[in-house]
């Protein structure tokens, strides 16, 4: 999605529920917002994910900019604002935000970000307990890193617990465990306010901005990368379909061709296919 950042470089996850039948209306919004976000001063890169399993009935829209200041002039400038208001009628309830300083994501494999407001005075013993958390998690199959991010002034005022994982399954073990569930209840006195949790994937989707590039490939590109992969798909599932269930209904033959067609394009074919034409879709 972007560059390494610095230690205080900033970036913000924002999650949206958008009203049922406006999401084609709230794509168009957000293009249009991303396209602002990427003119002004600072940007590094963006990403907008649509509901899953990671994070159900929201949009959730990631982006960082190079320094707090500059990624703070974008949240106050006028035309940031002025979109904002205009996307009040697509929007269900009120935005969430999560600001992060120094974040470090993968592309491919599924990060959780949580955040929590931690009184100074156990500030230590927090920290000494995230020594323990790790401890916890390296022995779930699956894990592959974890960072504490402290509060760094005018970026964030929580302390932020990003975790990686090699796959979806593998974190909801770890979110489900009981040994989790034991540590969370440990630190409770230590917190002030909610808890936040966000899962976001890698942050790429399937045209992750390269490092050296602070926007997204040509949309055009894009539809042809996609194209590459979903013609095949598409008649590899609609012969078998056709071969197994000849007389399925009609309504219920497509859902399931979507379905499989979305999982085999996220999860198999377009990490591949966008890293073989990544030097392609640079240019």
């Amino acid at each position: 999605m972007s560059k390494d950042p610095s230690p205080t470089a900033a970036t913000v996850v924002v999650s949206r529920r958008v009203r049922p039948g406006r999401e084609a209306d709230f794509l168009a919004w957000d293009r249009r917002l991303r396209k602002a976000a990427a003119a002004a001063d600072g940007f590094v890169g963006s990403d907008v994910q649509p509901p899953n399993p990671s994070h159900p009935g929201e949009w959730v829209r990631v982006y960082s900019f190079a320094t707090a200041e500059q990624l703070d002039a974008w949240l106050r400038s006028d035309i940031r604002t002025t979109l904002v208001e205009e996307a009040e009628e697509l929007i269900e309830g009120h935005a969430r935000e999560q600001r992060v300083a120094g974040l470090h994501t993968a592309s491919e494999p599924v990060t959780v970000v949580f955040s929590q407001r931690i009184s100074q005075a156990h500030h230590d013993e927090f920290v000494a307990l995230y020594g323990d958390l790790v401890d916890r998690m390296t022995g779930f199959g699956g894990f592959l890193n974890s960072e504490l991010l402290q509060p760094v002034d005018g970026v964030q005022d929580e302390h932020v617990i990003v975790a990686t994982f090699a796959s979806r399954p593998e974190l909801d073990r770890w979110l489900e465990s009981d040994t989790r569930a034991e540590w969370i209840s440990g630190i409770d006195r230590f917190i002030e306010g909610d808890r936040t949790m966000n899962v976001v994937g890698g942050f790429g989707g399937w045209f992750p901005a390269a490092s050296d590039r602070s926007a997204e490939p040509k949309r055009w590109k894009q539809a042809l990368a996609v194209f590459i992969a979903l013609f095949p798909t598409t008649l590899i599932i609609t012969l078998v379909r056709g071969a197994v269930a000849p007389d399925m209904n009609v309504v219920l033959a497509v859902l399931v061709g979507n379905v499989l067609g979305i999982l085999a394009l996220t999860y198999l074919l377009m990490p591949p296919i966008t890293r073989w034409l990544q030097n392609w879709l640079a240019r």
